[in-house]
């Protein structure tokens, strides 16, 4: 329940997008294409993010209120780039 939805969408220039939709309400998404485990530090979700060049995962976190509620989803690119919509 506090796991977002993901959505991939292939764009006009060979890139992806990747959306990020929450189930409940007053969660923050926080992410990272580095290998990190992130955290409320790093940056929150608030547009799509277009996959990096060279980056073969996407991590990501859910907050609330600084606290942390959801679990880690480790997603890799291949996978995202399989999802396309």
């Amino acid at each position: 329940m506090y796991d977002p939805a993901v959505t991939v969408k292939k764009l006009a220039n060979a890139k992806y997008a990747v959306e990020l939709t929450p189930e409940i309400s007053g969660l923050t998404m926080h992410y990272s294409f580095d290998n990190s485990p992130p955290d409320n530090f790093y940056p929150a979700y608030k547009e799509p993010l277009i996959i990096p060049k060279g980056a073969s995962q996407l991590r990501i976190i859910t907050y609330r209120n600084k606290e942390k509620v959801g679990r880690m989803m480790n997603l890799k690119v291949d996978d995202l780039q399989k999802r396309v919509k």
